[in-house]
């Protein structure tokens, strides 16, 4: 037991060392995707393995960007099923707390906009969003 902690939670501090996103205990159906500087980015395409989930994102700070949101998009036809609350770029993590209804055999993506003061586009040094 005690090595597999040591193997989780050195796994954990490699990945936040180069910037990536790890789910410690998210469930399996959970996806995440990290960029680096930017005021839009959208993710791959996934399939949900649960008919309801949750969004969020970060957004690190440095740049312009004092805030962002995160939507949920159907790939076919990018119709956007859903935009999360505006959170701060401040390198926290956050998921809105709202469930969203989504079909398990429907590919969407994740999209992220970072905004400055005013709500104009503004650019982040980093960037992620994820499912919960």
């Amino acid at each position: 037991m005690t090595i597999l902690r040591s193997t989780t939670r050195v796994a954990a501090v490699a990945a936040a060392a180069v910037g990536m996103f790890v789910f410690a205990s998210s469930p399996a159906s959970a996806f995440s995707q990290s960029w680096g500087s930017g005021s839009y980015h959208a993710s791959g395409d996934f399939v949900p393995s649960s008919g309801s989930i949750r969004i969020g994102g970060s957004g690190c700070s440095g740049g312009a960007a004092r805030s962002f949101y995160t939507q949920l998009v159907k790939t076919s036809g990018s119709s956007k099923v859903f935009s999360s609350y505006s959170y701060a770029a401040d390198g926290q993590y956050q998921t809105d707390p709202r469930g969203i209804g989504v079909s398990t055999s429907t590919s969407y993506y994740l999209r992220w906009y970072g905004k400055n003061n005013s709500g104009s586009d503004a650019s982040a040094p980093c960037a992620s969003a994820h499912t919960a």
